[in-house]
């Protein structure tokens, strides 16, 4: 088993797995075995059974199965078609846009924005604080550039909800970056 839900094992006995670490946590739910180590396609697998096969998986949950976040933030964002389906019991925030012709399918089936379109989207819809850490933390470390981000940026019109915000936090980060 790469994954382990509660259902596998017993309640009981998953929380016991978990608390001796022989299992390690990945999302509420659902832990892997401790000799199994985590990666990008571990958690695209893991993601894939909470977001509907229609959208793209954007923002700090996609930064989050690319390996740039050690934790999945509680609230998932994702990008559809205008008018998208909305199936019950969908967990995932669901919003229309141009992510949802850049993702590609992963591992489970996922569909997934890129970084750079992640990290935009984040900056739109992520509290702030989380979403500027984790997108000038990846400047910093060098995954991506300032240009990079405001080449991401190019996909949205200007007059959407939203792009005067991103915009000036792109541009913070760029100045920020620049040095």
């Amino acid at each position: 088993m790469i994954l382990v839900p509660p259902s596998d094992v017993g309640p009981a006995a998953y929380a016991r797995l978990l608390r001796d670490r022989a299992l390690m946590r990945v999302l509420p739910g659902v832990a892997r075995p401790a000799d199994i180590p985590d990666s990008p396609g571990l958690r695209a697998l893991a993601a894939a059974d909470r977001v509907p096969t229609h959208v793209v998986l954007t923002g700090l949950a996609a930064l989050w199965a690319h390996g740039w976040r050690d934790d999945a933030p509680a609230a998932w964002h994702a990008v559809g078609i205008r008018g998208l389906y909305r199936p019950a019991g969908t967990e995932v925030l669901l919003h229309s846009g141009p992510t949802a012709r850049l993702g590609r399918t992963v591992e489970g089936g996922l569909r997934l924005a890129p970084p750079a379109r992640a990290c935009i989207d984040a900056l739109r819809w992520e509290p702030p604080e989380a979403a500027l850490a984790t997108v000038g933390g990846a400047v910093a470390r060098g995954r991506l550039t300032p240009g990079e981000l405001e080449g991401a940026q190019r996909w949205d019109a200007r007059n959407t909800a939203g792009y005067a915000r991103v915009a000036s936090l792109v541009e913070a980060i760029r100045v920020a970056w620049s040095r």
